[in-house]
């Protein structure tokens, strides 16, 4: 519980409680950028308000996890700026691992049931990708 506290002040850098629905969010943008060994790039930047708090809630709900991360690909960045300006960044994987890690708690998170939802909002990194990412995102699939 300590630990999820700790992640809570870090990311938003102020204390957050969700309970109220019409409160906004405390993400002003977000902001990803992947860049694979072979030099193919893609970028997206959120700034709408509704995708900003899923994302937050999403981050808020991200468990510490013991990752090896050493056996996941991490060529992305999520960047998140709150209202303040200040800026978190987090490295995520992009081979079907679910984790992010995060620069400031140099802590490895899990995004759980979050997984697809977090990577339908980032759908054109996803896309510009330079492998199949089908073989990792399954998230349109029309069997």
């Amino acid at each position: 519980m300590k630990h999820m506290k700790f992640f809570i002040v870090a990311l938003l850098m102020a204390a957050l409680m969700l309970g109220a629905s019409c409160q906004a969010a405390e993400l002003q943008r977000a902001w990803m950028e992947y860049e694979d060994y072979s030099g193919g790039r893609a970028e997206q930047s959120v700034e709408d308000a509704e995708n900003l708090a899923l994302i937050e809630a999403m981050l808020l709900r991200a468990k510490d996890n013991v990752a090896k991360l050493d056996e996941c690909t991490m060529n992305c960045t999520l960047f998140c700026m709150n209202t303040d300006g200040d800026i978190v960044g987090f490295y995520c994987a992009t081979d079907g691992c679910p984790y992010i890690y995060s620069e400031l708690t140099k802590t490895a998170y899990s995004l759980g049931d979050d997984y697809d939802a977090f990577w339908a909002i980032f759908d054109q990194v996803r896309e510009g990708m330079g492998f199949d990412a089908s073989s990792f995102f399954d998230l349109d699939n029309e069997d």
